[in-house]
């Protein structure tokens, strides 16, 4: 099992050096044009986070909202398709889900990083994987490959009630977001 895991870890990160290759005019149709970005949208510090302090973080939200993980990254063109998805559906429930993004770009990429979130006018609390990868993904789900996307989804108990590694559609959060919030 150790062995898969490695293995995993390798696919993952020459995975993400090969999606970070892509041309910078498909980056830039995927991201948001940054002079149309509004300007006042004020973005947190993003935080570092370890594999530790998942659980007490997620514990946090617990008996008042229901809570959606995102693991990303800028370079990765399905969570950046994604992302608005995701925003969408916080921004609709600001009051009964709390989403958490998780970037997996590294340290050096913060510029980037804040750029992407203020694109996307993300004025919550973000963070930045701070840990090796193989704690880190134990941490989030002990059975996921180290893929992304990756999400997972909480009721306001603080019960996983779904994993998954592969992009959705705003359908799929607004869904999964609604029986989180309603399921408890």
């Amino acid at each position: 099992m150790i062995k898969v895991k490695r293995i995993w870890i390798v696919l993952f990160v020459v995975m993400g050096f090969a999606c970070g290759k892509s041309d910078s005019q498909t980056q830039e149709s995927l991201n948001k044009d940054a002079s149309n970005s509004t300007e006042s949208t004020k973005i947190k510090e993003v935080e570092p986070l370890k594999a530790d302090q998942i659980s007490e973080l997620i514990e946090s939200y617990s008996g008042e909202k229901a809570v959606l993980i995102n693991i990303w990254a800028t370079w990765c063109i399905p969570c950046v398709e994604e992302f608005p998805h995701i925003t969408q559906v916080q921004k609709e429930h600001p009051d009964d889900l709390q989403v958490i993004f998780i970037s997996a770009d590294f340290p050096e990429e913060i510029d980037r990083i804040h750029d992407f979130l203020r694109t996307n006018e993300v004025d919550w609390q973000t963070y930045l994987k701070d840990d090796r990868d193989e704690p880190f993904i134990n941490a989030v789900w002990p059975d996921w490959s180290g893929a992304i996307p990756a999400s997972v989804i909480y009721n306001k108990n603080g019960t996983n009630l779904t994993f998954f590694e592969r992009s959705a559609t705003y359908e799929e959060f607004k869904n999964l977001a609604l029986t989180a919030i309603n399921n408890k």
